[in-house]
């Protein structure tokens, strides 16, 4: 009897066996799927992502230079505000100075100098221009008089002088 039940049992014993097993492959292989996909994904976002983010710095770094070497003359200029002042040695005129290139854009990094005058107390704020081609000085008196100054950069003169009152 217990080999007739053995017997019975067995088939039943194995058939899950065997489901079960097969039950398990079935999701390994459907859990496969899904993994092999994540890491296909993975592997060709990351390719995009090397392959973008090299190309933009190097097109980036070759746009983005800022020139320091040219600038135009014609194209740089002086702004003068207030135009007039008194001169009590107190009161300040801010000169401003745009060191453009050729197409119109900042040169940085430019030493920019107004001529000396005895009768001016002229200070520097920003004598080394800034990224959008900008330098600025104060510039002070105690003796009344028109005063016009010649701006220098890189030992070249503009063509704009700054014309200055004061009273």
């Amino acid at each position: 009897m217990h080999s007739r039940y053995l017997n019975k049992t067995l088939p039943i014993v194995s058939k899950i066996a065997l489901l079960t097993i097969v039950t398990f492959t079935v999701k390994i292989k459907t859990m496969k799927k899904p993994v092999v996909f994540l890491l296909l994904f993975l592997i060709i976002l990351i390719a995009f992502a090397l392959f973008f983010g090299l190309y933009e710095v190097q097109f980036f770094t070759n746009r983005a230079s800022i020139k320091r070497v040219s600038f135009s003359v014609d194209n740089s200029y002086v702004f003068i505000t207030p135009l007039r002042a008194r001169a009590n040695g107190q009161e300040k005129i801010r000169v401003t100075v745009f060191i453009l290139d050729d197409q119109g854009l900042g040169v940085m990094g430019k030493k920019v100098v107004l001529a000396p005058n005895e009768a001016l107390n002229i200070e520097n704020i920003q004598a080394l221009t800034d990224s959008f081609g900008k330098a600025y000085f104060d510039v002070s008196s105690t003796k009344v008089g028109e005063y016009f100054l010649e701006v220098t950069v890189d030992s070249e003169s503009l063509k704009q002088t700054s014309h200055l009152v004061f009273n």
